[in-house]
């Protein structure tokens, strides 16, 4: 098989290369120029307190089921301190094979919500931290957000159930590390059956399950981030090594994109402001923004500002969002105070972060031999 993509490697060659020769040449460079402005990140010295976050999850086909894994964990550097770690959380377990097109959406899910928990636990713990730092976005989680449609009664009822359970768990001190919807699932499964049965409605509690734990979750995932926005969102900055969005300078590459091809010097973008993260949705063929299920979830009218960055010269282009409207002229004392904690352009604490947290396949496979789990995968005939 590999034969014949090493032939068309070959073929492809000069093609390829042409393409990514050319990219620069399409790139309107007057525009780049106007928005990127050059600037000399000096500051070597830290002299705020810094937190990160990162999540990781895997997981293993067995024929019944998967056997997943789940972790996240913040890592905390102090002026004059040595860097730690702190409010780790893990999950595993089991989730059937029968869902295998919504596994990485639950599991992504979870993880979600571990990573904003331990964040609120170590903000809540940490009351001296400056910044906490997230891979990732949170305008993208909230946009994309999918509320799942089970008809009227079961909507209402999974939405009060949610309301009930896992809200007040944010305003405890000592917030719990671990997943709700795991925990209260099998009790709403069941009033779910009661309402399903009471109202004679055409639904198999079966074929139903994943997309009602889905909606569970989704809320959890919600609360804790109108929790953490209410509470913190002035530390929050969120830092993405990859984008692919294109408001910026409407190529035919991302923004990202053409920031790394255009600029090798250090600098940043011009902030945009965006006054809202309610979700965006297709409503008659037109892009409308709509709000949030739950009207005590107070991210409809979110504002928040996204803007690009090189810390270095030759460095990776960093995508910045801050999600409050921040003043402009406070922008170059956070990249002055990132570049603070840098190395090669990247927050070293974010890399560690990643790091600690990554279950890597050969640590799945140990915890499931330490479970006993030595069942036929479906693939042993393959691998033979």
């Amino acid at each position: 098989m590999l034969d014949i993509l090493y032939q068309k490697s070959i073929e492809k060659k000069e093609e390829i290369n042409e393409y990514f020769d050319n990219i620069i040449e399409e790139i309107n460079l007057e525009k780049v120029e106007k928005e990127y402005k050059k600037y000399e990140f000096t500051k070597t010295k830290q002299d705020k307190n810094f937190a990160a976050i990162d999540g990781s999850f895997n997981k293993k086909k067995f024929m019944p089921a998967y056997l997943y894994t789940i972790t996240s964990q913040t890592i905390i550097s102090k002026k004059n301190l040595d860097a730690q770690k702190e409010s780790a959380a893990g999950e595993i377990s089991t989730v059937s094979t029968i869902y295998n097109q919504k596994i990485d959406k639950i599991l992504s899910t979870y993880m979600s919500i571990l990573e904003l928990k331990s964040t609120i636990d170590t903000l809540k713990k940490h009351q001296d931290i400056d910044y906490m730092l997230l891979d990732g976005s949170i305008s993208g989680t909230l946009l994309n957000y999918h509320e799942i449609d089970l008809g009227k009664e079961l909507n209402e009822l999974i939405k009060g159930l949610s309301i009930n359970n896992i809200p007040k768990e944010f305003e405890e001190d000592n917030i719990t590390l671990e997943i709700i919807t795991e925990r209260i699932k099998s009790f709403v499964l069941s009033e779910c059956e009661k309402v399903i049965n009471k109202n004679n409605l055409e639904y198999n509690l079966n074929d139903i399950e994943m997309d009602i734990i889905l909606a569970l979750a989704g809320f959890e995932e919600l609360f804790a981030i109108s929790y953490l926005l209410k509470n913190f969102k002035e530390k929050i900055i969120c830092v993405s090594k990859t984008s692919t969005t294109k408001t910026l300078f409407n190529e035919k590459i991302p923004d990202a994109a053409v920031i790394e091809y255009a600029c090798n010097v250090s600098g940043y973008t011009k902030p945009l402001k965006h006054d809202s993260m309610r979700p965006v949705r297709y409503v008659n063929n037109v892009k409308r923004q709509v709000d949030f299920p739950v009207e005590k979830i107070q991210l409809s009218n979110t504002p928040y500002k996204v803007f690009f960055t090189k810390l270095e010269n030759s460095s990776n282009v960093l995508k910045i969002e801050i999600p409050y409207d921040i003043p402009d002229e406070k922008i170059l004392d956070i990249l002055n105070d990132l570049e603070s904690i840098s190395v090669n352009g990247y927050p070293h604490i974010l890399k560690r972060a990643h790091d600690e947290v990554k279950i890597k396949t050969k640590h799945l496979e140990r915890i499931a031999r330490n479970m006993g789990l030595y069942e036929k995968t479906g693939r042993d005939m393959l691998e033979n």
